[in-house]
């Protein structure tokens, strides 16, 4: 059996997706991606470069199957790859963006013809098939499962007597918004309420941040920790009652889960991913974009209300076991992927 998983296989998603695949079949996957670059045109050269190998898989032996995350980058590129079947993951509530401009043009263009020549495309959530039906793709192709996560590394400790602290997981992109939850920090500070915030992981927005957050004076309150091993996030969010991620945008997102197991208190944007699993005031609190007052509002209704939070901490945690078990949904994924190899 020869599988290919074509994706960033830096990224943690990537990680726990080829694991369970490669546990559940006994199979080691190969994996081929595109050279990482800041030059749009040594990007260009590397996609040309990375284009041409998968074309020379025409001259060998087919594999079973492909695996390829994001269909407007790898789920396109799979369909050069000699391969029997093809799965194409949706990384977002649409991989099209933007949406619009002749980026969203050519990106909707590559998306239809992914899902076109699918075998089987997988959607993260519910959220994700909207698009994907739009965009062409036949219902039957479409499975909607997350992968989950592994429950045995989230314990959902007692956290009542810590500090009050939250994390912050999402990487410094300026989709992910980290400038607002520094002014929503500074205008909790000026109301006097303290909390304490560990911002995790690297990207370009992250010198801007750390120019703000030495602005504001708060560097005792919010801590960069860089980059963190995803094998070591859970003892740190040990230490928050609390997370927060306020993109602009999101697809069904496995920090949120994760914070969600760690007995983490959800404080996320309002957009349909994050509707579908919290409701507002209930089992956290969802808040619009790019709206630093109403996220701080949140964080100090979340932090005056004790007896619903950990009301919701339950909820959330029995939520997580009912549906985001990661042993659970990656045999039923494998199954599913098993049973597409045996088809003609």
């Amino acid at each position: 059996m020869r599988i290919l998983f074509l994706g960033e296989t830096y990224r943690a998603d990537a990680i726990s997706w080829i694991k369970g695949v490669e546990a559940n079949l006994g199979v080691k996957l190969e994996t081929r991606e595109l050279p990482k670059g800041n030059s749009r045109v040594l990007r260009m050269l590397a996609a040309l470069g990375f284009f041409g190998k998968l074309l020379m898989t025409r001259f060998s032996k087919p594999y079973d199957l492909v695996l390829a995350e994001r269909a407007t980058s790898y789920g396109f590129f799979s369909l050069f790859v000699h391969a029997k079947k093809r799965v194409v993951a949706q990384q977002g509530i649409t991989d099209v963006y933007p949406e619009c401009g002749f980026s969203g043009f050519y990106k909707s263009i590559l998306q239809r013809l992914a899902y076109k020549k699918a075998d089987l495309i997988h959607a993260w959530g519910n959220v994700m098939t909207y698009a994907m039906l739009e965009s062409g793709a036949s219902p039957y192709k479409i499975m909607v499962m997350p992968k989950g996560i592994d429950l045995s590394r989230y314990q959902c400790p007692d956290k009542q007597e810590l500090t009050p602290a939250f994390i912050v997981t999402r990487s410094f992109y300026d989709l992910y918004r980290h400038i607002d939850i520094v002014e929503a920090v500074k205008i909790l500070r000026d109301r006097s309420i303290q909390i304490k915030g560990y911002m995790v992981g690297e990207g370009p927005e992250k010198a801007e941040v750390q120019s703000l957050i030495h602005q504001y004076q708060l560097e005792e309150t919010l801590i960069l920790k860089g980059h963190v091993p995803n094998d070591q996030l859970p003892e740190l969010m040990d230490l928050c009652r609390y997370y927060v991620a306020v993109p602009t945008t999101e697809g069904v997102s496995s920090s949120l889960f994760e914070a969600i197991a760690s007995g983490c208190y959800p404080i996320v944007t309002d957009l349909p991913a994050n509707q579908a699993f919290i409701k507002n005031g209930k089992n956290g609190h969802l808040v619009a974009p790019c709206q630093p007052i109403e996220l701080a509002n949140a964080i100090e209704s979340a932090l005056h209300a004790g007896a619903q939070v950990e009301e919701a901490l339950e909820e959330n945690r029995r939520y997580i076991e009912q549906h985001v078990d990661y042993r659970k949904n990656m045999k039923i994924i494998s199954d599913r992927y098993r049973s597409l190899m045996q088809t003609n």
